[in-house]
C-alpha cells in the first residue's frame, strides 16, 4: 500500500458530525481500504503465503488415508545375526518343506497363467490375420484402381505418365529427349 493511500485511510477529523455517522464512515472507510487491498492482491497475482492444508481439505478433494504406521508392529530382534554362508539343513530341520497342498495351489495358479498366455497369443494371431486382411484389401484396391486407371489413359497420355515418371521407352534417342527437356524450360529451337 503506497502512502498516499494510507493518508487517503486515515480518519477525518469532523468535530460536527455525531458518534454515530463517524462509526458509520470509519466502518465504510475500513471496508473501502478492505476492498483496495483485495484488488491490490489480485493485480499482484497469487499470494507468495501457502495456505495450511489440513487432514479435512483432502478428504474433500477425495483423498483416503491408508493404514498408520503407528500401527505397524517393530521387527522382531531374533538375537545375534549369522552373515555366514549355510548348507540348508536349518531351514531343512525347520521344517519349512514345502506341503503337497502348496505344490497344488502353485500348479493350479500356474495352469491358470499358461492358459490366459495361450488365450492372449490367439488374440494376437487373430489381431495379426485381421490387420494382414485389411492390407491386401487396401493393396487390391489400389491395384484394380491403378488397372481402371490405364485402361482409360489414352496412348498419348501414357506416354506423358511415363515421361512424367521417367520411364519412357525412346529413352536411346537423346535429341528428342533433350529437346523435350528444353521445351519444359521454355527453350523452343527453329530446327524442330
Amino acid at each position: 500500500m503506497s502512502k498516499l493511500d494510507k493518508f487517503l485511510a486515515l480518519p477525518e477529523d469532523d468535530s460536527d458530525s455525531d458518534s454515530s455517522d463517524s462509526d458509520k464512515s470509519e466502518e465504510e472507510r475500513e471496508e473501502a481500504q478492505e476492498e483496495q487491498e483485495e484488488e491490490e492482491a489480485q493485480l499482484k497475482g497469487p499470494a507468495k503465503k501457502k495456505a495450511a492444508i489440513k487432514l479435512e481439505d483432502l478428504e474433500r478433494a477425495g483423498y483416503k488415508s491408508g493404514p498408520s504406521v503407528l500401527y505397524v508392529k517393530p521387527p522382531a530382534e531374533t538375537g545375534e545375526q549369522n552373515w555366514n554362508w549355510g548348507s540348508g539343513r536349518e531351514a531343512k530341520e525347520k521344517g519349512d518343506d514345502d506341503s503337497d497342498e502348496d505344490r497344488a495351489a502353485t500348479r493350479a495358479a500356474v495352469r491358470g497363467v499358461e492358459e490366459s498366455a495361450v488365450i492372449a497369443v490367439k488374440a494376437m494371431a487373430q489381431q495379426a490375420a485381421l490387420r494382414e486382411g485389411a492390407r491386401q484389401e487396401r493393396l487390391e484396391a489400389r491395384l484394380d484402381q491403378m488397372a481402371k486407371d490405364k485402361k482409360a489413359l489414352s496412348f498419348n497420355q501414357k506416354e506423358k505418365r511415363k515421361r512424367d515418371e521417367g520411364k519412357t521407352s525412346r529413352a536411346k534417342n537423346y535429341v528428342e529427349e533433350s529437346k523435350r527437356q528444353a521445351r519444359e524450360f521454355g527453350v523452343y529451337s527453329g530446327f524442330d
